[in-house]
């Protein structure tokens, strides 16, 4: 127990660091033209299922109205980021998180920043909590006006793994919370591509730290969870955009996750690879250049 309360904690210093480098890119100069977001209503912790764990907060632009309601919701069109934080589908938390969503809060998107079942032995709740707050964001955009057709999910490491998911699994299969509204686009950090590979990988390289195993945590499961929820696997013709950024020395999650998904893809892709980069171990520059290149690749839809 105490093994992985140590691993938690140091996956958790993991994604708070590159929390505070994705705000310390976020904060550079921005084009004179790009939008700069002020009025914001914030509704935290809305629950999209029964455990206390499926709930995610959302971030809405809007004016403030004084009372007695005091803030009214922007009802102009606008794009929406939902975000799926990280930390080995074991640890993490959407409170953690806030600085990613600066990028795209700033640029005037609304934003849902969500959290999920984890921890130890609870593959795939993970999976099946992303895919239902996504259904349950559809109908909250169906319900105010907010368009459907835009909504991009984004996460980073298993965030990034579970955003792949819902982009995949919203275009193929029977899950239960399966919409008729895939996403527009899938933005993927250095996210899990094939499960087994990984926990293959860090068997050898990290035996102690080994969240893939912990999140199966039956070692005759892992063949079946990682043909299951594999993205490499639920590759399709109807998979939408994927950009991925990835740093080619990551050693939590290996680069060449990144470079056979994106080898398998036929629809509209990119890679963008951050030379010398580890698991989130990017500098400054290099952050605002990824967060260039998504905002182009998205545009460009």
């Amino acid at each position: 127990m105490k093994t992985w309360q140590s691993l938690s904690r140091r996956m958790l210093a993991i994604f708070l660091s590159a929390a505070m480098l994705a705000l310390a890119a976020a904060n550079t100069a921005q084009a004179a033209d790009d939008f700069w977001a002020h009025q914001i209503g914030v509704q935290v912790n809305v629950a999209y299922g029964e455990d206390p764990a499926q709930v995610f907060d959302l971030y809405l632009h809007g004016q403030r109205t004084g009372e007695p309601d005091y803030f009214a919701m922007d009802s102009d069109p606008r794009p929406t980021l939902i975000w799926i934080h990280g930390g080995g589908w074991i640890a993490g938390d959407k409170a953690a998180e806030i600085p990613q969503l600066i990028p795209y809060l700033e640029r005037g998107w609304n934003v849902v920043n969500v959290n999920y079942r984890q921890g130890p032995a609870s593959a795939p709740e993970a999976v099946d909590d992303v895919l239902c707050a996504y259904q349950r964001v559809i109908e909250i955009g169906e319900a105010t006006g907010m368009p459907t057709d835009q909504i991009v999910v984004s996460g980073a490491s298993a965030g990034g793994h579970l955003a792949l998911l819902v982009g995949m699994l919203n275009t193929r299969g029977e899950h239960p919370c399966r919409t008729a509204s895939p996403p527009m686009a899938v933005v993927n950090w250095f996210g899990i591509t094939d499960i087994e590979a990984v926990q293959e990988f860090l068997s050898e390289t990290l035996p102690n730290g080994n969240y893939a195993a912990a999140w199966i945590g039956n070692a005759d499961k892992v063949s079946e969870i990682s043909s299951k929820y594999s993205p490499l696997f639920l590759v399709s013709e109807n998979t939408p955009p994927v950009i991925t950024i990835h740093g080619d020395l990551d050693s939590v999650v290996p680069y060449e996750q990144a470079t056979a998904l994106h080898e398998s893809l036929s629809t509209v892709n990119r890679l963008v690879t951050v030379k010398g980069g580890n698991h989130s171990g990017f500098t400054n520059a290099q952050y605002q250049d990824a967060y260039q290149t998504i905002f182009r690749f998205i545009n460009e839809l």
